[in-house]
């Protein structure tokens, strides 16, 4: 054979070669660009880090006369309105006059800033009896009358954290001058958590929802009273009922709040997409790698994940629709084909769907 004929002979199996490749190779580096992911059970939970100040109602009695303590209820006990909470039994004319001469009966130093903080919001009393009920404590820092429910609106972020880095003075023990803080009763009904959080991670929170709020390592369930939005940041509300230990002595909360706890089918936000009608929905690749769209429910999500219901869920209209299932293929981002083929816009607008999906999802 000539040399031109095994020249002839190279090119064309060399163009045969270059078939196979296409044939074969090309579907296989495509099939490697269109990234999927199985879509499995799992939890998520929204949080959001707080130092929050904790506003409640308190009301300081002082001793209406010089004399001897005698306390009749445990600190941090429940007392009903009208309990007597301290035995005041008043010092003879004798004593007192020497108190008085030796100059020993005035306000001790260690509370006349408090009295002055407390001003008339102070409750004298003589015979030791609170007039409302709520949680009895011995303890004061002069904050009781500007941390008080009431002020909630006028508190600033300063005024909260001027307030809560006080340390609280205990009371009396065996003996006080008239004047002198003697108890505390702080009200049993309601107490508040303020905090603030940057105006986009405040978007998740609604007046009149309910998150919980970590307390001791256990979970309390809490109302939103408010949000209300600055410049930047915005002042959330918590309204509280549940006590716990060592509350009365704290002014301030380090605690994690959750907005939104769920469990189902784990997905990528970067995967959820939007049809002509606003449907959110993924896309799932069958067994001959064909995309095929699918309605979702959102439960929860942090803004790079989310959880869905799985097989069926009922629509806002009692239909029940059918959505994707344990172990299904998900297109991690579609294509414009995949869009165009359910009236989607434009790629883009996909970004601005997900940017809006935690004001959607409560």
């Amino acid at each position: 054979m000539s040399k031109k004929w095994f020249a002839a002979l190279g090119i064309y199996v060399g163009l045969i070669m270059i078939c196979i490749i296409a044939v074969y190779a090309v579907p296989s580096l495509k099939g490697m660009l269109d990234r999927s992911y199985v879509a499995e059970n799992g939890s998520l939970d929204i949080t959001d880090k707080a130092s929050a100040y904790i506003v409640r109602d308190e009301t300081v009695y002082v001793a209406g006369k010089t004399g001897t303590i005698n306390r009749l209820a445990e600190t941090d006990k429940l007392v009903k309105a009208g309990t007597r909470v301290i035995e005041l039994t008043e010092t003879d004319k004798g004593t007192t006059q020497k108190l008085s001469d030796t100059g020993a009966d005035a306000v001790s130093t260690r509370y006349v800033a408090i009295i002055d903080e407390l001003d008339d919001e102070a409750v004298v009393t003589e015979s030791g009896k609170c007039k409302k009920a709520g949680y009895v404590s011995y303890f004061v820092d002069g904050a009781e009358a500007a941390l008080g429910t009431d002020k909630l609106s006028e508190l600033d972020k300063s005024d909260l954290e001027t307030y809560s880095a006080r340390k609280a003075v205990e009371t009396p023990v065996h003996s006080c001058t008239k004047g002198e803080p003697v108890f505390k009763v702080v009200n049993n009904s309601k107490w508040y958590l303020v905090f603030y959080l940057d105006n986009a991670k405040a978007e998740k929170y609604h007046e009149g929802s309910y998150v919980s709020i970590d307390v001791n390592g256990e979970a309390v369930r809490v109302q939103v009273s408010g949000v209300y939005k600055g410049d930047d940041t915005a002042k959330i509300i918590l309204k509280c009922k549940s006590f716990f230990d060592g509350f009365l002595e704290e002014r301030k909360l380090d605690t994690t709040v959750t907005v939104a706890s769920a469990e189902g089918l784990m997905l990528h936000d970067s995967s959820i997409v939007k049809n002509a009608e606003g449907q959110k929905g993924v896309f799932i690749k069958n067994k001959i790698g064909k995309h095929l769209f699918r309605p979702i429910s959102v439960k929860a999500d942090d803004g790079e994940n989310c959880v869905v219901y799985s097989d069926i869920y009922v629509d806002e209209n009692g239909n029940f629709v059918e959505t994707i299932r344990t172990y299904d293929e998900i297109v991690e981002q579609p294509t414009d084909e995949d869009l165009k083929s359910i009236g989607a816009v434009i790629k883009e607008d996909k970004a601005d769907d997900q940017g809006s999906e935690e004001g959607d999802k409560k």
